[in-house]
């Protein structure tokens, strides 16, 4: 192994450092029963230690905030991101919320896709990108995606509930209807 070598797991190093310093470590880690000095050590990358898969899933539900349903999943993220791979939360989980319409879905896919652009715009003034524009565009993109599969799902639910109604009137509508063509 060469001295000179580049950091390898970039995008899960800079996941453990945006993770580690979004959350008060020491609650985490006593949610779960870790050694808060041992989590802060796994977390920071210039320490031998090493986070577990295990202990990533629980620092991940350790962050679960029941007021708003959601949980961080940085370090998932990161972790893979390593494999050209992005995470979408399953349109099960959002099943104990409220449903959201169809408009307030495409509502919120508008906002995310147009905050990307406005941070693309200034990516561009700028001709550099900082740690900051990058989890904003990255948390952006990554809310779109899962607006996207939310939407694809449950409009994917609908055509499922009534296929025979749906099929009937694909099938009515393309058949040329004698008088009427």
């Amino acid at each position: 192994m060469s001295a000179n070598e580049c950091p390898k797991h970039t995008a899960f190093i800079n996941a453990c450092s945006t993770f580690s310093n979004g959350h008060t470590v020491k609650h985490l880690a006593a949610k779960f029963g870790l050694n808060s000095q041992m989590l802060c050590n796994k977390l920071d990358v210039s320490k031998t230690h090493k986070l577990f898969v295990e202990e990533l899933l629980l620092l991940t539900k350790a962050t679960y905030d029941p007021v708003t349903g959601k949980m961080d999943t940085g370090l998932v993220d990161g972790m893979l991101r390593e494999l050209n791979l992005t995470s979408v939360p399953l349109p099960e989980a959002e099943q104990n919320k409220a449903p959201t319409s169809l408009t307030d879905r495409m509502l919120e896919i508008s906002s995310a896709t147009g905050e990307l652009s406005a941070c693309t715009l200034q990516i561009n003034a700028t001709n550099r990108v900082n740690r900051r524009t990058k989890e904003q565009v990255v948390k952006r993109a990554q809310c779109a995606v899962r607006e996207l599969v939310m939407l694809m799902s449950e409009v994917e639910g609908k055509f499922q509930a009534v296929p025979v109604l749906s099929c009937a009137v694909d099938a009515l509508g393309s058949m040329p209807l004698p008088g009427l063509s």
